[in-house]
Formats: structure tokens, C-alpha cells, sequence
């Protein structure tokens, strides 16, 4: 009689009707919780309404926009549609590229491995607290996680196509910048060029193209919808301030340079803020921990040039295992942002995929070890009840994650990667 194997148990008829059963409850209940909380697709609603209506984009509010401005752009396509029907096409759009980006990691990182399945089971039970959040907040995490995860495996045959896209996520978002590394460090001049050129022309598109619009809006605010489905009996609603741009060719340009960017000593900026409930970038940890002694510049960009010098060495080592060298790329950026959160280390599925699928293969139980401690206090959000109060589970989840960044790093450099 063959002894049963948990591993193998997935691969099984029941075992593949659970998972799929599982997978449309999860999406119900995202679905669901999407469609009865605002979030962040409303901030981005209320950006486009500002670029079509020849408004400010990046206004100081509650909810304030602070992404480039290129990303207004990302719901133009759905506004016609409506509120509603945008939210909702949406949704399907993050599913579709969330299960799209998980197979194109799964196939570039395990292959047909024979332990596959449980390795992809593994690193998506504790990557659902970062793709929780996402959907939660609204966010575009899940967008830029699969651009990324397209760009990286385009790169290694087409590296100007795989360029493009990665530019494409750079233009909605800063985490992906560190990106432009990855053809540096291989090289490939031809696709630097791209993504720079692209990359650039994302940030100046919306001042080129405003001109196309000439809708005016002369109230002080406007109001968007919180939500499709009410919540406590009503549709929440918000409200949100109007303000005419400036009338300069590169005006939204330089709104956005003076909210993100600008070192005027009069306000503190993105990059300067220590203050953060959960310390989860390791900018923040550390950042807290000198305190003044150290300038938040200094921390920073000390962080870059450090991982910097550790992709350099990866990829003069480990050249060819172009997939998770990218990852690795992806994720250090992500790691050191200043303002990353648990949405953003949706980023980490790679990294938790490929390790586990290393520990599982090899049947290594020291590995399965380490791997759970890491894989725990970043992906369970009670595991930091367990620990003592102080600044460890104050800084855990930012820990967790240099952890298995460092261990998915030597993992590369000993054991190597297929391309």
C-alpha cells in the first residue's frame, strides 16, 4: 500500500477540485469586499476626474495622490463606463493578471517539478495577507506585481520588449525603478536605453496630453462614490478638493516634483518620513533606530547602494538565472521604499515560491525551518502577537522579509537557477 503523501495529495482529482474550490471562494470573498469598501480606487477615480477636468492632481486632502502622474491615466479607459462598471471591470482586471503573473512565476521558477503544486500552495497561503490588502485597499500592487513578473520573463529572450513593460510599471508606480539595474548589470544597453526613454515619457505624457481637454470645472470639490454596494445601508461617499493647475507647459510635472520630491526644508517628505506603525520597510527600521544621528538621505540611499552592490554580485555570479535574478531585483526596491506595506510585498511570492519549492524538492527539514519562521511573521498577520511587545514585533514584518530576501540570495548564488 503506498503511504500517503501530503505533496502528492494536490496533484489527486480531489486534491485539484479543493484548490479550485477554494480559489472561486476567495475570489467571491475579495469580490464582495471589494465591491462594499472604498479605497484607493477611488483616489485614483478622483485623479482622472482631475486630469479630464483640467484640475490639480496632487492636492494636499485626506486622500492625497501621491503615485506619478501617469498613473491618472490608468482608469481613462473605464471612465466613460461609469463608477460602477469601472470598479467592477477592475476587479477582473487584478484577478486576471494576479493569476496570470502566479502562472508565469510558476512555470519560470519550478517548471514541471514534481512538488509544484504544494510549493505554489505554500507560497500562496502566505502571500494572501499581501494580496488581502491589495484587493482591501484597492491598491495596484497586483498590476505592477504582474507587469514586473511579465517584464522579467520577457526579458530574458526580447530584453527591449521585457524593458518596456518593466518601464510601463516604473510609469505607475516608483517601486519598479530598481528595475532599470537588472539590464545595467547584464549589459544590455539597447533595453537601458528603452526604459529610460520610456520611463521618461510616461512621467511627461499627462503635460503633453492635457491640452487634448478642454472641460473645465469651477467648483471648489466634487464627491465620488465609496462603493458599489452599500455598506451599513449607504454607499459611502467622498469628497474630494478642486483646484484649477497651473497654466505652465510642465505643470503636473512640477506639482508632483513638489510633493514627492522636493528637499524644501519647510515639510518633510516621502523619503524623510520615519514615522510608521509597522516599520515594514527597512528604511523605516532602520531610519528609527538612528534617529537624527544619521540623515534620512544617508539611510536611503545607503540601502541602494548596498543592495546594489549584492544584485551586482548576483548577477556576475548567477547571470543566467535571469527569472528570480529579476525577482530579486523587484523585491529590493520593495524591501527599502519608504512607504512599502503589506500590499507591496505581494512582490515576495517569487521569492517564497522558489524557496519552498528548493525546501520541498530537496525534502529538507532544516530548510522547511527557517523558511516557516521567515515565511510566518511575514504572511500571518497574528504571528507578531506572539512575540513580546517592543520594536521586534513592532519591525517584524520588514524583518521577515530581509530574512528570506538574504536567504532566497544565497539560495541563488550556491545553488543556482534555470534561466
Amino acid at each position: 500500500m503506498p503511504r500517503f503523501s501530503p505533496m502528492n495529495w494536490f496533484r489527486t482529482p480531489k486534491g485539484r477540485w479543493l484548490l479550485w474550490g477554494l480559489l472561486v471562494v476567495a475570489i467571491g470573498a475579495l469580490f464582495y469586499r471589494f465591491m462594499i469598501h472604498d479605497g484607493d480606487f477611488d483616489v485614483y477615480w478622483a485623479s482622472t476626474f482631475r486630469f479630464i477636468h483640467g484640475l490639480k492632481i496632487h492636492v494636499y486632502e485626506q486622500n492625497v495622490f501621491t503615485y506619478p502622474t501617469f498613473a491618472s491615466f490608468l482608469l481613462l479607459p473605464l471612465y466613460p463606463l461609469g463608477y460602477s462598471a469601472g470598479k467592477i471591470i477592475f476587479f477582473i482586471l487584478n484577478v486576471v493578471l494576479l493569476i496570470s503573473a502566479i502562472a508565469v512565476c510558476q512555470r519560470r521558477i519550478v517548471g514541471n517539478s514534481s512538488v509544484k503544486t504544494a510549493a505554489l500552495v505554500v507560497a500562496l497561503f502566505f502571500s494572501f495577507r499581501s494580496i488581502l490588502d491589495v484587493f482591501n485597499n484597492q491598491q495596484t500592487d497586483i498590476i505592477i506585481f504582474a507587469l514586473v513578473s511579465f517584464g522579467i520573463a520577457l526579458f530574458a529572450r526580447f530584453p527591449m520588449i521585457g524593458a518596456s513593460v518593466m518601464a510601463l510599471a516604473a510609469g505607475l508606480k516608483a517601486n519598479p525603478l530598481f528595475m532599470i539595474l537588472l539590464p545595467v548589470f547584464k549589459r544590455r544597453w539597447s533595453a537601458v536605453a528603452v526604459f529610460l526613454v520610456l520611463t521618461v515619457g510616461f512621467v511627461l505624457v499627462p503635460d503633453l496630453s492635457k491640452y487634448a481637454f478642454t472641460d473645465s470645472w469651477t467648483d471648489s470639490e466634487f464627491i465620488v462614490p465609496g462603493s458599489v454596494m452599500p455598506k451599513r445601508g449607504e454607499i459611502p461617499q467622498g469628497q474630494f478638493t478642486a483646484e484649477a493647475r497651473d497654466p505652465g507647459l510642465w505643470s503636473y510635472l512640477k506639482e508632483h516634483y513638489d510633493m514627492t520630491l522636493s528637499a524644501s526644508p519647510d515639510e518633510v517628505r516621502w523619503w524623510q518620513d520615519r514615522g510608521s506603525a509597522g516599520n515594514q520597510s527597512l528604511y523605516r527600521i532602520l531610519a528609527t533606530h538612528f534617529g537624527k544621528a544619521v540623515p534620512s538621505n544617508f539611510v536611503l540611499f545607503g540601502l541602494c547602494a548596498l543592495f546594489g552592490l549584492l544584485l551586482m554580485l548576483a548577477t556576475r555570479i548567477r547571470g543566467d538565472s535571469v527569472f528570480i535574478l529579476g525577482v530579486l531585483f523587484y523585491t529590493a526596491f520593495v524591501l527599502i521604499g519608504p512607504q512599502s506595506s503589506k500590499a507591496h510585498f505581494i512582490a515576495f511570492f517569487g521569492l517564497l515560491l522558489y524557496s519552498w519549492h528548493d525546501a520541498l524538492e530537496k525534502n529538507s527539514w532544516v530548510k522547511s525551518a527557517i523558511l516557516l519562521v521567515f515565511s510566518v511573521f511575514l504572511g500571518v498577520k497574528a504571528a507578531a502577537y506572539a512575540l513580546p511587545s517592543g520594536w521586534v514585533s513592532r519591525d517584524i514584518v520588514g524583518l521577515a522579509a530581509v530574512g528570506l530576501w538574504l536567504y532566497s540570495y544565497c539560495l541563488l548564488l550556491i545553488s543556482g537557477h534555470r534561466k
